[in-house]
C-alpha cells in the first residue's frame, strides 16, 4: 500500500480518491434530496428529467474524454472535467428554477463523465501494472462512507440548511482534489493524430464483440458483469417493498450490505489476482453474482427474507472481485500513447452495461404494469434475466489473462 503514496504518484492516488469521494456522495445525495428540490422549484413533472439529463451528458461526452486525453494531455482535459464539474454544482446549488436547474445538471453531468473516464486513464499512465488492479481497489473503498452516510446526510442538510447547501458543500473537495492530482499528473499529448471515435470503435469491434484476445475479452467482461449486477440492483428495493412488504429503509440495508461487500472484496482482489490469476477471479466473481441473483428469483417466490440480505452482500462482493481485475486486465492491453481511449472504451463498456441491464430486466416488469400480470411472477422473472447475464459472464472469463502492456515502461 505504500507504493501508492509515495511521491507524485501518491499525490495522483490522494486526488482520485478525494474526486471519487465527490462522485459518490453526489450521486447518492441527490437521489435522496430530490423531492425537497423539486417541492422547491415547482418542478415535480421534471422529477426524472434531473438524472436524464445528468446520464445523457455523461453518456454523450465519455466516449471522447481518453482520445481528448491522449491528444492534448491528461493534465489539461483532466483540470477542464474538474472545473465543469464543480460548475455543474454551483450552478445547481443556485438554480432560481427548474430549468435552470436541469441545464446545471447537465454541465454536472459533462465534468462527472470526463472525470470518470479521466480516472481510469490517470490509473493507467501513473501506476504500473502491478499497483492498478490495487488503486482500482482503492478507489471502490471511497464509496463505503458516502454509501453509508450521504443519503442521510444529504436529507438533514436539506431539512436544516437547505438543498443547495448539499451541492454546494462539495466544493471545496474539487478544490482539493486538484491540487493534489493536476501537478502531478503527466501532460505529455500523443503526437499521432488520435481518432476521437476510438473508444466507441474499440468496444464496438468485432474482437470485444467475440471476446477475442485478453483486453477484448476483459472489456467484453467488464460490460457483462455491469449488465448483470446493475440489472438486478435497480429492482432490488421493488422485490423487497413490492412483493414482499418491507418498508423502503429496511430495503435499504440490503443496498448498503452491497456497498460493504463491494468494498471488502475490492481490497483482497489484488493478491488473489497475483496468486490465482485473472481468469479465476473474475470467475469467482461471476459465481457469486450468479448465485445472489438466483437468491432474488427465490425471495420474489416467498424465500426467507434474510436470503435477500445474504444474497446482495454476496453481490457486492462478486463487483469487488471482478471489477478491479477486469479493470487491469483492460489496462494491461492499453499501448504507450493509447490509454485514454482504452479507459474511455472501458468507462463506456460500464455505462452501456448498466443501460442494458436495467432496460433488459425491466422489460417483464413494464409488461406486467401494462398487462395486469402478477408483480411477483415478473421480479421473478427480472432477477432470472439478470442470473443469465451473470453466467454469460463464465463464457468469457477464462479469456482475460493479465498481460504486459506492448510498449510500457513503469513510472
Amino acid at each position: 500500500m505504500r507504493e501508492l503514496f509515495e511521491g507524485r504518484r501518491g499525490r495522483v492516488a490522494a486526488g482520485l480518491l478525494v474526486s471519487e469521494f465527490v462522485a459518490a456522495t453526489q450521486g447518492l445525495v441527490v437521489a435522496a434530496i430530490m423531492p425537497r428540490v423539486v417541492a422547491d422549484l415547482h418542478g415535480l413533472g421534471e422529477y426524472a428529467l434531473a438524472f436524464t439529463a445528468f446520464f445523457a451528458a455523461f453518456f454523450l461526452f465519455l466516449p471522447f474524454a481518453g482520445p481528448w486525453a491522449d491528444r492534448y494531455g491528461l493534465r489539461r482535459v483532466l483540470a477542464v472535467a474538474l472545473a465543469l464539474l464543480g460548475a455543474g454544482l454551483a450552478l445547481v446549488a443556485i438554480a432560481p428554477n427548474m430549468p435552470a436547474f436541469l441545464g446545471a445538471r447537465f454541465v454536472e453531468g459533462v465534468g462527472d463523465g470526463l472525470d470518470y473516464a479521466m480516472s481510469f486513464t490517470a490509473i493507467a499512465k501513473s501506476f504500473p501494472d502491478h499497483l492498478r488492479t490495487r488503486m482500482m481497489s482503492l478507489n471502490a473503498t471511497m464509496w463505503v462512507v458516502p454509501g453509508l452516510i450521504a443519503p442521510g446526510l444529504g436529507a438533514f442538510v436539506a431539512t436544516q440548511f437547505g438543498w443547495r447547501w448539499a451541492f454546494a458543500g462539495l466544493l471545496p473537495l474539487i478544490v482539493i482534489a486538484a491540487v493534489l492530482i493536476l501537478p502531478a499528473v503527466e501532460q505529455r499529448p500523443n503526437a499521432q493524430r488520435t481518432d476521437p471515435f476510438g473508444a466507441l470503435r474499440l468496444l464496438f469491434s468485432r474482437a470485444t464483440l467475440f471476446a477475442q484476445g485478453s483486453m477484448h475479452a476483459s472489456l467484453f467482461s467488464f460490460a457483462l458483469l455491469h449488465t448483470a449486477f446493475f440489472g438486478a440492483d435497480a429492482y432490488v428495493a421493488l422485490a423487497l417493498v413490492g412483493v414482499r412488504g418491507l418498508s423502503l429503509e429496511a430495503a435499504s440495508f440490503c443496498i448498503t450490505g452491497a456497498v460493504l461487500g463491494w468494498s471488502a472484496t475490492a481490497l483482497l482482489a489484488p493478491a488473489m489476482q497475483e496468486r490465482w490469476g485473472s481468469a479465476r477471479v473474475v470467475t469467482l466473481g461471476a459465481a457469486a453474482t450468479v448465485v445472489a441473483t438466483a437468491g432474488f428469483v427465490a425471495i420474489a417466490l416467498g424465500a426467507p427474507i434474510w436470503i435477500a440480505y445474504a444474497a446482495w452482500l454476496l453481490a457486492g462482493a462478486g463487483m469487488g472481485f471482478a471489477y478491479p481485475t477486469l479493470s487491469a486486465g483492460v489496462f494491461g492491453g492499453a499501448s504507450e500513447g493509447r490509454e485514454g481511449v482504452v479507459s474511455s472504451a472501458m468507462a463506456l463498456a460500464a455505462i452501456v452495461g448498466l443501460l442494458a441491464g436495467t432496460s433488459i430486466c425491466g422489460i417483464p416488469i413494464a409488461l406486467a404494469a401494462q398487462f395486469r400480470t402478477p408483480l411477483r411472477d415478473a421480479v421473478a422473472l427480472t432477477f432470472v434475466l439478470a442470473t443469465l447475464f451473470g453466467a454469460a459472464l463464465f463464457g468469457v472469463a477464462a479469456k482475460t489473462i493479465s498481460r504486459e502492456a506492448p510498449g510500457r515502461t513503469s513510472p
